[in-house]
Order: structure tokens, then C-alpha cells, then sequence
């Protein structure tokens, strides 16, 4: 019952997630904010999220659950109602930080708890079901936005009652002893426990967030009409969905380290086939399928090497270290892939993924040689 309501929760939040993303890039391309700067508010989300990890385990230990909650859910909200009445770059700063401060914690929290109540056994698993509901929202999210639109007021509205929604089984849940154990461990003493961990969590913060902030961009740029671009995205989330639980399962029958291959390898192929794919709309939502998969697929990878390694009471801190390097990817990601489509409108995105894909492909294999996998079931 317990796993069934965070869940939910998550689903939920993966929804809220996935349509701010196409919502605030749309919105801000149609303000004319240009490319780098559409990037460079996207990773100042990153960077709300980034504060949340440093400062989550001194707010659980000073007031416990249910209050930071409750502040962390008024704060999404309210930022998101606010969004529309905005039009100078400044508020939307403001705003795309504050939003993430609120969201970052709900996040955190759920994550912890749903790995906390997994065994070592099936915990690949576990965050398979964990990863497919959150992708299942995230698919949902660009789904929404391409019902609802992008225009006005209303969009915002829906996805400031799918977070109030989504935090009522984490309200309901937050004073459980099960998930209320916060230990004392130094952030950076867990940090170098298992460096490769967070380094599995810089990589699947910079492709994911960066994919998912510019993809729309680049589609548009290539002749997709928004429509399609936002079908394009929801095609990448989809491959979230319907590989985590197969990812999952192999990380419990291959290995750990298995998984970290197959992921690097999958996401580096789908950046060289995406320049030949942009041109048949059915070719490249199979690849971005596929695509998304693989990088939902690391982020997955990443949060079983952390269950495995780390504690029960010291896995809040631990996950808040590993988000802290997921949104540094994140925060530098969009940024430089903005500048690159700038400077390299046709090919930008697609280069600095590759480059990016390339360094990561080859650090998994040193590391794979030098550290033969010694996590099975």
C-alpha cells in the first residue's frame, strides 16, 4: 500500500515535470528569449534543485516531514499561477527557481522513501516500477501541453492542481517510521564511498535535461510543426516507460555494471543516428523511443547503485548528493547546448551531445576494465 501511494505520487509529479519543460521552453520562445537564454532558465531550475540537495537533510532533522512538505507544496504552486502574469526575463528567473526549490523536495523525498523500501534482491526492480511511473507521467506531460496548449493561463493552472494532487500521499505518508529514519553522515564523506555513482547521476542530468528543454527547439528548427515536436518529445518518454522495468530486471540478472554499458553505449548510437532520422517523422519516433529509454535507463542504473551502497538512514543524504550531480549535469547541459544552437543553428544540438556522449561512452569502459562488476542478486 505503501509503494502503491508513492507511485502515484511520482506518476504524478513525472506528469507536472514533463509539462513544465515544453510549457516554460514554448512560452519563452514565443517571448523571443532566444535559444541561450531559454537554456540558461532552464538550468537555473537545476539550480533550485541543487540547493534542495544541500540543505534537505538539516530541514528533515529540524522539522521533520509533514511542515516542509506542506512549504514545498504551496511554493510549486504559487510559482507556477504566478508564470503567466510574467513577461520580462528577470520574473522568469525567479520563478523557474522557486518552482524547483518546491518540486526538487517532493522529488527528493519520494525517490528516498521507494529505494529505502526496497531489498538489495529486487531493487532493480523496485526502481524499474519507479522509473516507469515517473516516465509514464513525464510522457503524459508534453501530451497535456499539446491538448491543452501552450497560450495563457490554463496550462499553468493544471499543472499547479497535478502537484497538490501528487504531495497528498506523501502528506498522508510522512510521519510513517519507515520513512522518517534521517541519519547524521557528512554529505561528501557518503560521496566518496562510490564516486562512479555520482558520476552515472552528472551524466544522466546533462542528456536528459538537456533533451528535454531543447529537443522541442531543435524539432521546431528542422521543420516539425510544435504539434509534432511535442509528439517527439512524449516518443522519448515513452521509451522511459517501456524500458524501465526490462532495465531493471537485467541490472538484477547481469549486473550493475552491465547496465551502466548498455545505457552509455544506447544513448551515444541514438545521437549519431538523430541527424539522419529528423527528416521521417516515423524513423524518429522510433529512435527517440529507444533513445529515451537509454537515458531514463542511466538515471535508473544510478539510483540502484545507491540503494545497493548505501543505508537506509544515510540514503536521503546520499540521494540528496546524487541529485546535487544529476542537476549539475542539468544546469550546465542547456546552457552550452543553447550557446552551441546559436552559434550552429542545424547541427548545435546534436554536436554537443555527441562530444558529450563520446567522453562518457569512454570513461564507462576505463571504468568497466578497471572495476569488474561485483553487484549481483
Amino acid at each position: 500500500m505503501v509503494i502503491a501511494l508513492l507511485l502515484v505520487s511520482v506518476a504524478g509529479m513525472g506528469a507536472a515535470i514533463g509539462i513544465t519543460f515544453p510549457l516554460i521552453s514554448l512560452t519563452l520562445e514565443r517571448l523571443e528569449f532566444g535559444s541561450t537564454l531559454i537554456g540558461i532558465n532552464t538550468a537555473t531550475g537545476s539550480l533550485g534543485i541543487i540547493i534542495v540537495g544541500l540543505f534537505t537533510g538539516r530541514l528533515l532533522r529540524s522539522f521533520g516531514n509533514f511542515m516542509p512538505l506542506l512549504a514545498a507544496t504551496a511554493l510549486s504552486v504559487g510559482s507556477l499561477l504566478i508564470m503567466p502574469l510574467i513577461d520580462h526575463a528577470a520574473g522568469w528567473f525567479v520563478l523557474r527557481f522557486t518552482l524547483a526549490l518546491g518540486l526538487g523536495f517532493l522529488w527528493l523525498l519520494s525517490e528516498s522513501w521507494i529505494n529505502g523500501l526496497a531489498s538489495n534482491e529486487r531493487r532493480g526492480r523496485m526502481i524499474g516500477y519507479y522509473s516507469a511511473a515517473f516516465s509514464s507521467g513525464f510522457a503524459v506531460g508534453p501530451l497535456l501541453v499539446a491538448t491543452i496548449g501552450s497560450i495563457g493561463s490554463f496550462p499553468f493552472v493544471v499543472t499547479a492542481a497535478i502537484i497538490t494532487v501528487s504531495a497528498i500521499p506523501l502528506i498522508l505518508l510522512s510521519n510513517r517510521e519507515s520513512v522518517t529514519k534521517i541519519g547524521g553522515s557528512a554529505q561528501m564523506s557518503l560521496f566518496w564511498i562510490a564516486p562512479v555513482i555520482f558520476l552515472v547521476a552528472l551524466a544522466a542530468g546533462l542528456f536528459e535535461t538537456t533533451a528535454y528543454s531543447l529537443l522541442p527547439i531543435f524539432t521546431l528548427r528542422t521543420g516539425l510543426s510544435e504539434m509534432e515536436s511535442l509528439y517527439a518529445l512524449s516518443a522519448c518518454s515513452a521509451g522511459g516507460i517501456a524500458l524501465q522495468m526490462p532495465l531493471g530486471r537485467l541490472a538484477d540478472t547481469k549486473g550493475r555494471d552491465f547496465l551502466m554499458a548498455v545505457t552509455a553505449i544506447g544513448i551515444l548510437l541514438g545521437i549519431v543516428a538523430m541527424p539522419y532520422a529528423v527528416y521521417s517523422t516515423p524513423l524518429l519516433l522510433a529512435l527517440l523511443f529507444f533513445w529515451g529509454g537509454m537515458i531514463f535507463g542511466m538515471y535508473t542504473l544510478g539510483l540502484i547503485l545507491l540503494g545497493d551502497k548505501y543505508p537506509t538512514s544515510d540514503l536521503i543524504a546520499a540521494n540528496a548528493v546524487f541529485i546535487i550531480f544529476y542537476e549539475v549535469g542539468g544546469f550546465g547541459g542547456p546552457a552550452l547546448s543553447g550557446l552551441a544552437m546559436d552559434l550552429w543553428p542545424d547541427h548545435g544540438f546534436t554536436s554537443f551531445l555527441l562530444m558529450v556522449a563520446i567522453i562518457f561512452a569512454g570513461l564507462t569502459i576505463f571504468h568497466l576494465r578497471r572495476n569488474p562488476d561485483k553487484v549481483r542478486p
